[in-house]
């Protein structure tokens, strides 16, 4: 299953995750299921347990905290950015995204608190 922040309209890419006021959840035997971000405001582990609960294996998102990618690495879900000029899920191609890894994640996971030049 893949997941991915959207803004209220239902469509549009959110710039952020956790704070994203709905997801896309999309099955590609099953199809599409959009649900509120009931956990928006919500700072534990329940946030995550949600997508554990739909079998979440993919997110993509437009940006994200390097805080955020170690929580989401420990449940499996790999996390793949999508280029700021897509507008709308529907227009985003698969082929075109870029896996973050441990190796690049210092690097695109730059939202959050945390202080980023001790990971340059």
């Amino acid at each position: 299953m893949i997941v991915i922040p959207v803004k209220s309209d239902e469509k549009t890419i959110a710039n952020g995750f956790r704070k994203a006021p709905m997801f896309v959840f999309i099955d590609p035997k099953s199809g599409i299921l959009v649900q509120e971000n009931h956990f928006k405001a919500d700072k534990s582990t329940l946030f995550f347990e949600n997508f554990k609960k739909y079998d979440v294996d993919k997110l993509y998102v437009k940006s994200l905290g390097y805080k955020t990618y170690l929580k989401l690495k420990k449940l499996n879900i790999d996390l793949y950015l999508i280029s700021e000029d897509i507008e709308f899920y529907t227009h985003i191609n698969p082929d075109e995204l870029i896996l973050i890894t441990d190796e690049n994640a210092k690097h695109y996971c730059t939202m959050g608190h945390h202080n980023k030049d001790k990971f340059n």
